[in-house]
């Protein structure tokens, strides 16, 4: 344990219980920090329900792992935040006290979440999930497809090499350089599996399996295409996935036949899956479509560009999450004609 630094998870959820349950096979010291009296006694009571796959249900104890934030006696050389995005900054400063002098905060939030909070990029470690976990009505904490953790820093510096004993092989981590290409990426990524898909609060299957779902689809991520390739970032793709390059329209891309069929797979993979930005539309929670469908839209009028469909799906969602509009398929075929 001593020959790894001390890492502590401040969130517990979904994606942050993937990284606990690889630590914890690893036999990886770590803590989880719980910001409540309530939420300390629930992570020590009660073992953390997990499934991955279609494997058996795994039971992940945190039970000689939780500590009270007001009980925490050491600091870390890593905290990896789980908190959503509207709440990062207040998890970062929950977190400054408890980190060593040369310690990193960890941010696996979508979008770009160093631009979030006033901190030394020096001090940050970024990471794109490349999985999907979500939390089952039955409270299992359900993976349902492998995928790596891409870390990097916000500046450009290749991250400690510890991470990959760490967590491989029950999450492949890939170390890069190039953090920023990951994170457009999965930016496009998002902005079609949790924005357009709230835009309309559908499953993954609804959305792409309607042809005006996936031509959709590919207008948002031609519009991604040309702001990540104006701000002259090199995309990196996720393993898994497929790049922009080629759903996007512009130099390179697939023929439009190709584009639909794979849409169509990944619909067909994913059909019951209701993204997180669903759910929270399900739940009246906040969206977090401002930093992924809204970052596209900030980035490209900085840039003196146009992107239509991602700012009406920015603004569809925020109507239903206010409840000033009703979702309606029709705007499926409104954004088409965009």
């Amino acid at each position: 344990m001593n020959q790894f630094p001390q890492i502590a998870i401040l969130g517990m959820g979904a994606i942050t219980a993937t990284i606990a349950r690889a630590l914890s096979k690893n036999g990886i010291g770590f803590q989880v920090l719980a910001r409540d009296k309530s939420r300390k006694e629930e992570l020590k009571k009660t073992p953390i329900l997990f499934r991955y796959e279609s494997q058996p249900n795994e039971k992940i104890d945190l039970e000689n792992r939780t500590v009270g934030l007001e009980e925490v006696k050491e600091k870390f050389d890593y905290i990896i935040l789980g908190a959503k995005s509207a709440n990062l900054p207040e998890s970062v400063r929950q977190a400054l006290p408890l980190l060593k002098e040369e310690g990193k905060l960890v941010f696996i939030q979508n979008g770009f979440p160093d631009e979030w909070v006033s901190f030394p990029k020096e001090r940050i470690l970024g990471g794109v999930v490349g999985w999907n976990t979500q939390k089952t009505k039955e409270g299992i904490y359900f993976q349902s497809n492998a995928g790596a953790l891409i870390l990097g820093g916000p500046d450009g510096q290749l991250p400690d090499p510890f991470w990959k004993k760490a967590l491989e092989p029950y999450i492949p981590v890939i170390l890069t350089n190039n953090l920023t290409g990951y994170r457009w990426h999965k930016l496009g990524i998002n902005s079609v599996i949790n924005g357009l898909a709230a835009s309309c609060k559908l499953t993954l299957g609804e959305l792409l399996f309607r042809k005006q779902g996936r031509k959709a689809a590919i207008r948002v991520l031609t519009e991604v295409r040309i702001a990540m390739e104006t701000s002259g970032v090199k995309e990196e793709v996720v393993p898994g996935s497929v790049s922009l390059l080629k759903i996007g329209e512009g130099k390179g891309d697939l023929p439009a036949w190709i584009k639909h069929i794979i849409l169509m797979v990944i619909g067909l993979k994913y059909y019951r899956i209701r993204t997180s930005m669903v759910q929270d539309l399900d739940a009246g929670r906040q969206t977090e479509i401002k930093e992924i469908n809204g970052k596209v839209v900030e980035t490209s009028k900085n840039l003196g560009i146009k992107s239509p469909v991602n700012e009406a799906i920015v603004s569809t969602v925020q109507g239903i999450q206010k409840g000033e509009i009703l979702p309606d398929l029709s705007f499926l075929e409104t954004v088409c004609g965009l």
